[in-house]
């Protein structure tokens, strides 16, 4: 579907709202969300290495927070389409996914450092393994 189509939703569904604002908030990886801590510490590293390969890829960055706070925008505070009046908001049960995920998604970003660790224990070791190849003839 197209975004356009979408509009108002926020007036009609807030709890939903509420949701993907979170949801696509963290996904521009903003401090306090999950996100955060990983894509800085992979652009404070790439960034002292690589420095033109980060510099694309923060490029690439803005142009996806572009996108996503524009379709967050239109499809949440847009002009209202009618076509969409009979959906209703979450209720009872359907709010435990949402609850879910935003806890996830504070916690991770609040205490990194315990998500940190337990990645840490796993990838250390392939990353000793792999270290010396080299990606592309770039590296």
């Amino acid at each position: 579907r197209n975004i356009d189509d979408f509009g108002g939703l926020a007036h009609q569904m807030p709890k939903l709202t509420a949701g993907f604002m979170i949801a696509g908030l963290a996904s521009l990886g903003l401090p306090g969300m999950v996100n955060f801590i990983g894509e800085f510490t992979i652009f404070v590293g790439a960034f002292s290495s690589f420095k033109v390969i980060a510099i694309i890829a923060i490029t690439g960055i803005v142009f996806t927070a572009l996108y996503i706070l524009r379709a967050l925008g239109t499809m949440l505070f847009g002009p209202r389409n009618e076509k969409w009046d009979h959906l209703q908001d979450l209720k009872g049960v359907e709010m435990v996914p949402l609850l879910v995920l935003s806890i996830a998604i504070f916690a991770g970003g609040f205490f990194p450092f315990t998500l940190m660790d337990f990645i840490n224990n796993g990838v250390g070791d392939m990353v000793q393994q792999i270290g010396h190849l080299t990606i592309g003839g770039l590296l």
